[in-house]
């Protein structure tokens, strides 16, 4: 019974699998990105905190960029620097999620990240690995559906990014 109410749309609440033009995401994709999404909002810093934690202990290298790469990682839930920086990621993430079914917002946005981090030597792979890192960390808590579109999501995002972060990176 359900496959015939989901014939005539009742029970998705205008989620398709009809893909945008420009991102390939569907509408249901960016349901579960902005819905899960939700879960991590309720506690920024410490979700912060323990993506960037996992970051550096799956790429030691990448925190070489921040400036408390000093910090032991046995120390960093706790500083105050760390707690601020992972806010930051935090909230760039909720910025994009709030765009995501804005493209003419989303991409320049997405554009200004790769082309800021340019000057602070982030490289390609590390934005790769940061994505790698962010779908392993909400592995753990969300469900199979609502990874696969971060997944997805994470392409799209990490693709602009690092397209901008090269041509900055070619002109400099």
């Amino acid at each position: 019974m359900g496959s015939v109410w989901s014939l005539f749309g009742y029970g998705n609440h205008g989620r398709t699998d009809d893909p945008d033009p420009v991102t390939g995401l569907t509408s249901r994709d960016r349901y579960h990105v902005k819905t899960s999404w939700a879960g991590v909002m309720k506690n920024p810093t410490e979700n912060g905190v323990a993506l960037l934690i996992l970051l550096f202990e799956k790429y030691p290298t990448a925190k070489e960029v921040f400036p408390f790469r000093d910090i032991p990682n046995s120390e960093l839930a706790k500083n105050a620097r760390v707690k601020v920086h992972a806010n930051a990621v935090v909230y760039a993430i909720a910025s994009i999620v709030d765009a995501i079914d804005n493209v003419d917002l989303l991409v320049p946005m997405l554009e200004k990240v790769g082309t800021s981090h340019g000057p602070r030597k982030v490289s390609e792979e590390q934005f790769l690995q940061l994505k790698e890192t962010i779908v392993e960390l909400f592995s753990k808590f969300m469900k199979k559906e609502e990874v696969e579109a971060w997944k997805k999501a994470l392409d799209v995002v990490m693709s602009v990014i690092n397209k901008a972060l090269k041509t900055y990176l070619d002109g400099h």
